[in-house]
């Protein structure tokens, strides 16, 4: 599947659109609507460094690794 081939190229440092559009042999426009639904999702995060916006993998909080056992 397409978006697990770009959740699997996302780092922990991070990359933008255009490096994981690259890696997956995706357009832009594609990735873009793969990290918008994984964000949504809790899977990754955007952050801004040195002007660019890098996609990474989310790190769990403190709260979250608490209650991931509860359900």
């Amino acid at each position: 599947m397409k978006g697990d081939k770009v959740l699997s190229i996302i780092t922990e440092e991070g990359k933008t659109i255009e490096e994981i559009a690259q890696a997956a042999g995706l357009s832009v426009a594609e990735v873009r609507r793969y990290l918008l639904r994984f964000a949504e999702q809790g899977k990754v995060e955007s952050v801004e460094r040195n002007g660019k916006i890098l996609w990474k993998i989310k790190e769990e909080s403190e709260e979250e690794k608490k209650f991931r056992y509860t359900r």
